[in-house]
């Protein structure tokens, strides 16, 4: 161009219509040189673990040549969808961006290990097969399973004839007690032996019915006696003799029952008792297995007739809904239990590990329990979220960072395990600066430069030098002043008008 800083700056004064005309001369020309502005702005904002308060040095701006103002009609400002803003101080906010790392959800990852030696009897999984949690993984046959299952089938019915001992010791010493209250009571022995007919009580029933049929006898030879001593038909002696014997047989009748109800006291004690150790070894031979791995069913199921050789076979389940990542079994391998067979991960959610630079440091307390962003170059067009929940305690004296961790869902399985992400933190609030949105910026060889509305119609070009930029705003160094309005949309059209009349000019 032929202009000089001496000429006088002009004022524009295009329609609409008449820019349009032009409009498609200048579009690619300025398309690519704003596009080639806007990436140089957000490279310029990227900070990096060695620079973070490093921003770019631009000279002043120099002054522009050829027309500095536009002129353009009230009435043509909402269809070309003109809109300012004021340029204001506030705080500077500038995300971090780091590099980050898939991993697998360690929570959720099972290293799967025989508790048995034995050998493989069948594998029911393949490679990278999903699995539901509970699955039936593969079966060992166990030596160790088989003698434990066998054990608790034994203890099993051992205690089940205990119980049924108990059962009928209980219903002998019910009977007796009863037996023993009738024959307190002084009743009939026909009303007894009615009474208590075919009610079992072992021997207790002949040892207590004999003594009291003695003493009913030498209670039954005093009344006799009683009634004719008066008259002198028999000697006080005979009388003494046969009372001294009744008195000894109801002796040995209380005696009797004392000694039986002692005897049901003990015997109930003993029944008892080898229930509860019955039952012991049961829940002994039980526990051994549930430590072993045997589930409930297994347990509950033991049964050497139905289940023969199948009862040494040892299932390994899933622990949880997963993913077969290592499979290191086949059919009939010998298998320890320092030897690991299977891993299955969740793959459901995955952790992002990031390595927290030592000037980061102050951010790690704002960042517990909050989403982060982060994407990754297998999908661009995807912006994913984790939620932090370690932002690490210890700094890694060879590094210098501080290992920070977080949880993201990963229902879709977009991804994968040793992926690299770019994680975007939040940054700390600078200073107070004075900030204008970036979409409100324009480039036109090599120079950036705003759209100020002056006075009614009146647009004026004014060159800006930027010193940060974030995701949204633009910081600006010079060139603009608190409160003046910069236009934010539609300013294509101004500075195709502002083109126009440079190339009218050359």
């Amino acid at each position: 161009m032929n202009q000089t800083n001496s000429k006088p700056k002009k004022s524009i004064t295009l329609s609409l219509k008449h820019a349009t005309a032009i409009v498609l001369l200048v579009l690619v020309a300025s398309a690519v040189g704003g596009a080639f502005a806007m990436r140089s702005m957000l490279v310029a904002g990227d900070e990096t673990p060695t620079n973070q308060h490093a921003k770019p040095v631009q000279p002043e701006p120099a002054a522009a040549s050829g027309p500095q103002t536009v002129q353009f009609s009230k009435d043509q400002w909402e269809p070309s969808r003109i809109e300012m803003t004021p340029a204001c101080y506030g705080e500077f906010t500038k995300s971090i961006r780091l590099t980050g790392k898939i991993s697998l959800n360690q929570d959720r990852l099972a290293h799967v290990y025989p508790m048995v030696e034995g050998s493989v009897d069948s594998v029911s999984v393949n490679l990278g097969q999903s699995v539901k949690a509970n699955d039936l993984l593969a079966v060992i046959h166990s030596r160790e399973i088989g003698q434990g299952k066998l054990e608790l089938y034994q203890a099993k019915l051992k205690l089940g004839m205990a119980m049924v001992k108990d059962k009928i010791q209980k219903s002998i010493a019910t009977n007796t007690q009863e037996l023993l209250k009738s024959l307190r009571q002084r009743n009939s022995i026909t009303d007894i032996e009615v009474a208590f007919r075919n009610r079992p009580m072992g021997d207790y029933r002949e040892r207590v019915l004999s003594a009291y049929s003695n003493y009913v006898k030498s209670n039954a030879d005093v009344t006799r006696l009683t009634s004719v001593a008066s008259s002198g038909a028999i000697s006080n002696k005979q009388l003494l003799l046969a009372e001294a014997n009744r008195n000894a047989d109801l002796a040995i009748f209380q005696s009797r029952i004392e000694q039986i109800e002692s005897e049901l006291e003990t015997s109930l004690l003993l029944s008892s008792q080898a229930v509860k150790e019955s039952e012991t070894q049961v829940a002994v031979a039980a526990t051994s297995l549930r430590i072993l791995g045997c589930s409930e069913e297994d347990v509950d199921k033991v049964d050497p007739v139905l289940q023969g050789e199948a009862i040494s076979h040892y299932p390994i389940r899933a622990p949880f809904d997963g993913t077969v990542l290592t499979k290191d079994v086949s059919l009939h391998e010998q298998v320890r239990p320092d030897v690991l067979v299977l891993s299955i991960a969740d793959l459901s959610t995955v952790w992002i590990t990031a390595d927290i630079y030592e000037e980061h440091v102050p951010l790690l307390s704002t960042l517990q329990g909050k989403y982060i962003g982060f994407h990754n170059e297998a999908w661009p067009d995807k912006k994913f979220e984790a939620k932090v929940f370690y932002s690490g305690e210890i700094m890694d004296e060879s590094t210098r960072t501080i290992s920070m961790r977080a949880i993201a869902d990963n229902q879709e399985r977009l991804l994968k395990p040793g992926m690299f992400v770019t994680v975007e933190l939040p940054g700390l609030p600078m200073a107070s600066s004075l900030q204008i949105p970036l979409t409100s910026i324009q480039e036109h060889e090599g120079k950036k430069f705003v759209f100020v509305h002056t006075q009614e119609d009146i647009f004026e070009r004014r060159d800006i030098t930027i010193s940060d930029v974030n995701n949204t705003s633009a910081v600006i160094a010079n060139g603009l002043k608190e409160g003046e309005a910069v236009v934010t949309n539609g300013g294509f059209i101004l500075k195709s008008l502002l083109l126009a009349e440079l190339m009218g000019e050359e």
